[in-house]
């Protein structure tokens, strides 16, 4: 089992925000109304803000959009909903409930846990070739469930993944998308996969044969796990569909 630093597990995956009284007042009441309370903010983006949410003794996470992009694109920001209510993986959060009513809209979600890669990369954080085996690993099987379902999740990146060490979950399926078919010239999913190892590989000691002047080319990969690498990231032969996909990395690095 993995063990991080005792400075990681202490500091959320999501970046603080600041709010003004009467925007925490606001909340507040909309929360109570379905019986939540504001326990506090987590990370703010661009269409909206997150924030940890409790009801009796469970704790969850708040995804609450801008009000003025509830009136200018609510039927967008809707499909996410839609989304998470056909889904059931562990490693994806379950929709709880939507709130809607009176302009507020937002999503409460099961809280996953784990700290996102990103902040385990920005703590410098040293990933072992085994753990990065294991993220792709298991993020594989988690789009290769979406591609089932016809769903891209069209944002993957490392603030998008939580890790706690054995365990990986898939976060904001707010850019997600229906596809009837993985057969566009240039399928975001895929390259988001390679990107993500990319960075989890430059910080990987057993992986970088140099510190200076970091490309895949100086990764110490054998073949078979570079091809798979590199048709990720178009630079050879796309893959078409997640089950090759996941064929040829079992065999390449389990």
């Amino acid at each position: 089992m993995v063990r991080f630093r005792k400075v990681i597990t202490m500091k959320s995956p999501y970046r603080l925000m600041r709010l003004s009284g009467s925007c925490y007042r606001t909340l507040r009441g909309a929360l109570a109304r379905d019986h939540f309370a504001l326990v506090k903010p987590l990370a703010q983006g661009r269409f909206g803000s997150c924030f940890l949410v409790s009801r009796k003794t469970s704790d969850y996470v708040l995804k609450a959009f801008n009000s003025n992009d509830v009136k200018r694109r609510k039927e967008k920001l809707a499909r996410e909903s839609k989304f998470l209510q056909r889904i059931d993986h562990p490693a994806i959060p379950k929709l709880i409930q939507v709130l809607d009513r009176d302009g507020f809209y937002g999503l409460v979600m099961e809280q996953m846990p784990g700290q996102s890669l990103a902040d385990l990369l920005e703590w410098d954080y040293h990933f072992s070739k085994t753990e990065i085996t294991a993220i792709m690993a298991q993020l594989i099987a988690v789009m290769e469930y979406l591609g089932r379902l016809n769903i891209s999740h069209r944002d993957i990146k490392t603030d998008n993944i939580l890790w706690t060490g054995e365990q990986l979950a898939l976060i904001d399926f707010g850019s997600a998308s229906r596809v009837s078919r993985f057969n566009s010239r240039f399928n975001p999913d895929y390259w988001g996969l390679g990107d993500v190892f990319l960075r989890l590989a430059a910080n990987c000691d057993e992986m970088t044969t140099s510190s200076n002047d970091f490309s895949l080319a100086q990764l110490d990969l054998k073949p078979a796990q570079r091809e798979v690498i590199e048709r990720l990231l178009y630079i050879k032969k796309p893959y078409c569909d997640f089950q090759a996909l996941t064929e040829d990395f079992n065999h390449a690095w389990l």
